[in-house]
């Protein structure tokens, strides 16, 4: 999540400073701790919760040099919008290269998490699988490296952020794949050969007036959008200045070659709310995104807000439109939120039934709801209607179309990379953070024919340390969805090993195999690229594949907030619909007191997938 940017230079003044403010977040941690040691649940398996919503690390992302707390000019919707064209860019492949000087200081983004509750959960994960599955899913097949920090040793894509964490998401497309961070993107081969190296986001803009040109900021996004064969490639606009607007810079390719031409298009949300975390996914109709907002000036969410994007137009380098709903107008009882959304992303070539809705979901639990009696997954049909833009509904009037009952389980309370149940890592004394708060990136929805399914996974307490809580619903032809399956994934390692398995992502093949990439460390494992999954013939709930380690880092994580992610991305190549791609971070050898991010790529598939 790379909130506002939090300008801290790893110097004696700025490092003290964190230092700082890490050490009051651990004496406030330790408080909550003591609390938590002699509370009582008054719900089974439920923890209390003080205070909900989404905290900052972080303030600085007021517009127009004010400080003053500003309402939200909108009404929940639908509100309607205009984007500016800002024409076409060059191709990337004549992009001048621009040098990336060596870096001399290094930017913590803004950090966004849920508030720790205040005692501790005694629920039981009924679905933990303790032990690895031994099926023949494939060694990699493509493994290579992406763009990574240029600190310590050599490195040949080098951001030009000077960021942690650098938000690793990618795509492959019919020929190529494209990685993206903050705040640059690069065009490989399927094996690995560099098309085009690291360019900043904001190049393809250069030359234009728009806000987008002059603001490279990250939380980036690209997907491909197979039904027509283009790319797109964003980045929000989270520190505007005096007369500026927060906003989505959007990128639509004019052909299927991400070293081509894009359309250009900057949407403006105004000066009131900043739209932090944005995920984009490809849907006949349009391009959802969804996000979490905060008023300006404040340090905690207001809820989440739902977009849609005109996808018609957008393909054809036309002014576009934007319908929004502003889902702080329908919070569940205070002090709740509904946040930390995704919306969906449609794979494979089979279209969902003509003009079915989106869906938009999060999963719940009685620490981010308290008002609920357990566990559940909600899902928000969003319908668009660009003939009449009023005509469009997200919900019913803003509540969630299905609330679906889910398994229990523990979520994580690590923040910021401190307090329990942060990530332990070799070489270092200093927790990982595992954003167990919200869904990872993506949520796919395959149409299988008869059903489609759709996937989801977020981090959980697991077996000792974290692992990952997976589902697949099914929504039947005409029918409305289901949880078909769901498992957590926390392997019993030995005792003087243990694994924390955390930042997952999920995707599914035409033959209905299941697979899921994630990071790995432990106290004697550096973090890794691991992945695994199950056979459409395996048990239900259980991931019976071997789990295979993809690429090992050779470094630990030393940044004193512990950041990590914040997110990763698992694709599937349209061409087979077989193949999985999967990309995310891992640390090189550090030589300053940071953190040397590096990326991954690495495709696999399974050998019934023909």
């Amino acid at each position: 999540m790379s909130r506002k940017r939090l300008r801290s230079a790893v110097s004696a003044r700025g490092f003290s400073r964190r230092l700082l403010i890490v050490a009051a977040l651990v004496a406030v941690l330790v408080g909550i701790a003591r609390v938590s040691g002699g509370a009582s649940s008054n719900q089974a398996g439920v923890v209390s919760h003080p205070s909900a919503g989404i905290a900052r690390s972080g303030s600085s992302a007021t517009a127009a040099g004010s400080g003053t707390v500003t309402a939200s000019a909108t009404s929940f919707g639908p509100n309607v919008g205009n984007g500016i064209y800002d024409g076409e860019s060059p191709a990337v492949s004549d992009l001048p290269v621009l040098p990336v000087p060596a870096p001399t200081s290094i930017i913590a983004r803004d950090n966004e998490n849920l508030h720790p509750s205040a005692f501790a959960s005694t629920a039981k994960d009924p679905l933990v699988q303790k032990t690895k599955g031994t099926g023949s899913i494939s060694d990699p097949i493509a493994n290579f490296d992406g763009i990574c920090l240029p600190f310590g040793p050599p490195c040949d894509q080098a951001s030009s952020c000077s960021c942690l964490p650098p938000d690793t998401n990618g795509e492959v497309g019919a020929t190529q794949y494209v990685q993206i961070v903050n705040s640059d993107f690069a065009v490989y081969s399927k094996a690995g050969a560099v098309l085009r190296g690291a360019t900043p986001i904001n190049q393809l803009w250069a030359g234009t007036n728009s806000e987008c040109a002059t603001h490279n900021e990250g939380d980036p996004v690209v997907v491909y959008d197979q039904l027509a064969k283009r790319w797109l490639i964003s980045e929000f606009i989270a520190s505007p200045n005096a007369g500026e607007q927060y906003g989505e810079c959007i990128a639509v390719s004019k052909t299927g070659d991400a070293t081509g031409g894009y359309y250009l298009y900057t949407f403006l949300f105004g000066s009131d709310t900043f739209y932090d975390y944005p995920k984009i996914g490809v849907w006949p109709d349009g391009y959802y995104m969804t996000a979490n907002e905060f008023p300006t000036g404040q340090e905690t969410s207001s809820g989440a807000g739902a977009f849609v994007f005109e996808r018609s137009q957008m393909l054809e380098g036309l002014p576009a439109r934007y319908v929004f709903f502003d889902e702080a107008a329908h919070n569940p009882p205070p002090p709740a939120q509904y946040i930390g959304q995704l919306p969906g992303d449609l794979d494979g070539s089979t279209l969902p039934p003509a003009g079915q809705p989106n869906l938009f979901a999060e999963v719940d639990d009685p620490s981010t709801i308290p008002t609920d009696a357990g566990f559940y997954m909600r899902f928000w049909k969003f319908h668009v209607d660009w003939a009449n833009p009023a005509n469009s509904t997200f919900g019913i009037n803003g509540d969630p179309n299905y609330k679906l009952p889910v398994a229990a389980f523990v979520r994580p309370q690590c923040v910021y990379g401190y307090g329990p149940n942060c990530v332990v890592q070799k070489g270092g004394p200093q927790g990982l953070d595992v954003l167990g708060d919200r869904l990872m990136f993506r949520m796919p929805i395959r149409n299988y024919g008869r059903y489609e399914s759709v996937a989801l996974n977020h981090t959980v307490v697991a077996n000792g340390t974290d692992g990952i809580r997976w589902y697949e619903v099914r929504i039947p032809k005409g029918g409305n969805p289901s949880v078909y399956q769901q498992g957590t994934y926390a392997p019993a390692d030995s005792a003087t090993n243990p694994l924390y398995r955390w930042m997952g992502s999920v995707a599914m093949d035409k033959a209905g195999d299941l697979a899921l990439g994630y990071s790995a460390s432990g106290p004697n494992d550096f973090p890794s690229l691991r992945y695994t999954g199950r056979t459409a013939a395996d048990p239900l709930g259980q991931l019976a594949q071997a789990e295979k380690v993809a690429f090992t880092g050779t470094g630990p994580q030393t940044e004193v907030e512990g950041r990590w992610g914040d997110y990763s991305d698992l694709t599937v190549d349209p061409t087979n619909d077989c193949t999985f791609f999967y990309t995310t971070e891992y640390l090189a050898d550090d030589v300053v007191v940071i953190g040397t991010w590096r990326t991954r790529v690495v495709s696999f598939r399974f050998p019934g997938c023909k």
